[in-house]
């Protein structure tokens, strides 16, 4: 039961990492929420890698290369447009264009790694990209040819893709490294790789005026939903089994939903409810294991 829980709690925390970063991005800038995020997330995360193995493990420079693809594509990308999509488009709706990423990941381990894409897993695909246009274009799919996609839903996207990519590239790691060291590393080479970002971005400006709400906010990003979240997950894989685990995963864009609804006073339509069932029932297609 308190594996359930925890799996549970995993999936509201990171449901609510939309409301929180909309939240942030009204007092930062895109590039500095990201930054700061992972800056605190990465400091915690050495610390709990060095408490739990007892040292930092050393990295092979056949490691590196994932690494760096780890951290450049989920970390340092995906962060920078999910903070920039959530400046443009509903955080509600940019949680479900998001969790399209499992359909990606499918399609591109089909292609690199020659996995089967069987018939039902075809139908996922079908039904993913039906709930996202639906999704994308509000149910007005002839705006989506006059008036093209917005930059917020163009941005979360590119979140898809770029974690689709840092899954796959994941796969190329040693199997030396625990699941909390491959993080942590990547989380640290993401991390300098948005140093850049936010230092065009007058990082010393915005941290020399952090208010109480976007420190709160930062504390929520990177502690709850990036280290226990993180955590707390890898516990459920440990006790179910990754299968078992990755079921909770459709809870997560429910969640982001619920809570764009509840904070920020987003409205839950038809359009967006068909969206997400077509979405979620997808992403479990593409999943499935074939008997």
């Amino acid at each position: 039961m308190k594996t359930y829980l925890k799996l549970l709690f995993a999936m509201l925390v990171w449901g609510g990492t939309f409301t929180s970063a909309r939240l942030l991005g009204n007092e930062l800038d895109p590039a500095i929420s990201a930054f700061l995020r992972f800056l605190i997330a990465s400091s915690f995360m050495l610390v709990l890698l060095y408490f739990k193995e007892g040292r930092l493990p050393a990295i092979t420079k056949r490691q590196f290369l994932p690494l760096l693809g780890m951290g450049l594509t989920g970390i340092a990308l995906y962060n920078l447009l999910f903070f920039y999509g959530l400046v443009y488009a509903e955080a509600g709706r940019g949680s479900l264009i998001i969790a399209t990423n499992p359909l990606l990941t499918a399609l591109g381990a089909a292609f690199i790694f020659k996995e089967k894409f069987t018939l039902i897993r075809i139908f996922g695909f079908l039904l993913c990209i039906t709930g996202a246009v639906l999704i994308i274009t509000k149910g007005d799919f002839s705006a989506l040819v006059h008036e093209g996609i917005g930059e917020g839903e163009l941005a979360f996207i590119g979140c898809a893709f770029s974690w689709a990519a840092y899954t796959l590239i994941g796969r190329f790691m040693s199997d030396k490294l625990s699941s909390l060291a491959v993080i942590a590393y990547a989380s640290c080479i993401g991390t300098i790789i948005l140093l850049v970002a936010a230092l065009n971005a007058d990082l010393f400006g915005a941290i020399s005026t952090l208010t109480m709400n976007a420190s709160l906010n930062l504390l929520y990003l990177s502690l709850l939903a990036t280290v226990i979240g993180f955590v707390w997950f890898q516990d459920g894989v440990k006790a179910l089994g990754a299968a078992k685990a990755a079921v909770f995963i459709y809870f997560m864009p429910v969640s982001a939903v619920f809570w764009a609804w509840l904070i920020l006073g987003e409205k839950f339509t038809l359009v967006l409810a068909l969206g997400a069932v077509l979405v979620i029932s997808g992403i479990f297609l593409v999943n499935k294991k074939s008997s």
